[in-house]
């Protein structure tokens, strides 16, 4: 089974691989291993997306009145970070030191998320269910689509920096425009997931999405530009190992349908805080200009 035929499934490949490009085209190789060499950020970023993000959402999904399909969902989302649809915000920063952290931080949370959600899950879940994770092939999917593209860009940015800051704002926009091909083409399925929900699914989802931006934004301090930058990457959780792991270890499809209402809302989210985000630092710039 599957969410998406062969052509959003195309569009998807085209968003990460021109996104994870773009952006090692226009930063080097020293601005990429700052994210690693710099231990409070990897502590910040672990303890919200690993630790606090986690707990908020299993603690909702064994306390709070909720359906037993959706405290599933949640849980499962709740112990997923390293969404890869961060990328299409991230992307968009102007500082090399902002896309480094928000390229970096990504691809991180995406390949941690393969070892350390599935343990965090197995915790969480009642006793009795079992996981089935894809880790080859999740493995293969971060390696092939967000790494080796990202290394190839910041190869060419050091050995041709001129041409890699020629292609480096072409491929950003063929990645772009994929991404808003697939969210498109996935517009039937999401309406009618949201639909599904109901208002009071709806607005759980809504509540979560913005205690984990709040949680990453509060961490991401204390540099100005490292807020957006854990905030969108701890909101937009990985939606896509999720659905992984519950194709083949859940056979209640409402699980899923959840997890498509929450990919349906995490992204005009991000979208409006992002636009908030950049007209908050407009104003900041004019008023230290005056």
């Amino acid at each position: 089974m599957s969410l998406m035929d062969t052509l959003t499934r195309a569009l998807f490949f085209v968003f990460l691989v021109g996104s994870m490009l773009g952006i090692g085209l226009k930063v080097g190789k020293d601005e990429i291993l700052s994210v690693v060499r710099d231990k409070s950020w990897l502590v910040r970023m672990f303890i919200a997306n690993f630790v606090l993000i986690p707990a908020v959402g299993i603690l909702a999904a064994k306390f709070l009145a909720m359906k037993p399909e959706n405290a599933l969902a949640l849980i499962l989302l709740a112990c997923s970070p390293g969404g890869m649809s961060a990328v299409q915000f991230l992307s968009k920063k102007k500082e090399a030191a902002a896309l480094a952290y928000g390229g970096g931080t990504t691809a991180l949370l995406s390949i941690l998320s393969i070892f350390i959600s599935p343990f965090l899950i197995t915790l969480a879940i009642p006793r009795g269910m079992t996981l089935t994770v894809p880790y080859v092939k999740a493995i293969l999917f971060v390696s092939l689509f967000m790494l080796l593209p990202l290394v190839l860009g910041i190869l060419i940015h050091r050995t041709a920096g001129k041409a890699a800051q020629k292609l480096a704002g072409p491929f950003a926009l063929i990645g772009t425009l994929a991404f808003v091909g697939a969210m498109l083409k996935l517009l039937a399925l999401t309406k009618w997931a949201k639909g599904e929900m109901g208002k009071r699914g709806l607005i759980g989802i809504i509540l979560f999405i913005v205690i984990s931006m709040f949680i990453g934004w509060i961490l991401g301090g204390p540099r100005k530009f490292t807020r957006p930058v854990l905030a969108t990457a701890s909101s937009m959780r990985n939606a896509a190992l999720c659905l992984a792991i519950a194709f083949r270890s859940f056979p209640d499809q409402a699980v899923l349908t959840a997890l498509v209402a929450f990919v349906a809302i995490m992204v005009p989210a991000n979208l409006l805080y992002t636009l908030i985000s950049k007209a908050a630092g407009k104003r900041a710039e004019k008023r230290a200009a005056a």
